[in-house]
């Protein structure tokens, strides 16, 4: 059989590279064995995150607010139960039950994940499977908390400006701005978690040219992914005529397969760049 030809232009030959290792490397499949541990990862960090919020009496209809700018609604209003019911309802004994299943589901999506960034970067099993899976748990461990914190900053920081607003005389202006940068600052520190998990899946040290563009394509392509697709089921779709009282369902299971789709093809971007370098160097090309 002869071989086909890679397109010259740099840009559909890209193109090319990352629907041939799409396809290759059976990033479809590897989507919905990520998503469905993601799918168990959610409901226990969800009671988990609601009992930090409950005992930290943080703004709860603030954060679905925010939310609901990016993520479809159905999704929003699965939160949304968790959040309310375990705010009203605190206790030490739920947060202890959501921290130890919000560790261990989480590390199942983590070990899934860094297997398909090892797999997009042309590696095998892991040398040091010891070291491998600490990798894991200081990744999750370090992902709650940025996600807590960020949740926190989001909520409490709103708290905190109104207070210094009324009390010590903060310029209106400045309030205002953060009300404006909390949204870019969570998208900072997104980028630096799933940056994080590129770097830690890998064996060795890599360069940041390596890690960077997967990590910005994932992170905008998972966002405008995510507000498209809200955008479609809230005008156009009607899951719950189709399928139900498991429509809500559906719309989780779709945008979680989108989201780790995003997540892997990320880490393809980064192979297939490093594969073009490789071709232009061979050929004499500066890329």
């Amino acid at each position: 059989m002869e071989r086909i030809r890679m397109p010259e232009n740099r840009f559909l030959r890209g193109v090319y590279l990352m629907v041939r290792r799409y396809l290759s490397h059976n990033v479809g499949i590897q989507s919905a064995a990520l998503a469905f541990f993601l799918l168990f990862m959610l409901f226990p960090f969800l009671i988990f995150i609601s009992a930090l919020l409950g005992l930290l009496q943080l703004d709860v209809a603030a954060i679905l607010g925010a939310l609901g700018e990016i993520l479809p609604r159905e999704v929003v209003e699965i939160a949304g139960v968790y959040l309310r019911y375990v705010r009203a309802n605190p206790s030490m004994r739920l947060l202890v039950f959501g921290l130890v299943f919000s560790i261990y589901f989480p590390m199942r999506a983590t070990n899934a994940l860094m297997r398909s960034v090892r797999t997009a970067y042309h590696l095998g099993p892991p040398r040091n499977p010891v070291l491998h899976r600490l990798k894991t748990l200081v990744y999750t461990v370090v992902l709650i908390l940025t996600i807590v914190l960020t949740l926190a900053a989001m909520t409490v920081g709103e708290r905190m400006l109104a207070y210094a607003v009324d009390h010590f005389h903060l310029p209106m202006f400045l309030a205002a701005l953060w009300a404006r940068l909390r949204y870019p600052a969570a998208g900072v520190a997104g980028y630096f978690a799933l940056f994080f998990l590129y770097a830690l899946a890998q064996d060795q040290r890599q360069p940041w040219r390596n890690l960077w563009p997967g990590t910005l394509f994932s992170l905008a392509a998972w966002m405008t992914l995510s507000v498209l697709y809200s955008l479609y089921v809230d005008n156009f779709a009607d899951y719950s005529l189709l399928y139900g009282s498991i429509g809500t369902v559906i719309v989780l299971m779709i945008w979680l397969y989108m989201s780790a789709t995003v997540l892997i093809m990320g880490a393809e971007l980064n192979g297939t760049i490093m594969s073009l370098r490789k071709d232009g160097r061979e050929k004499g090309e500066a890329i």
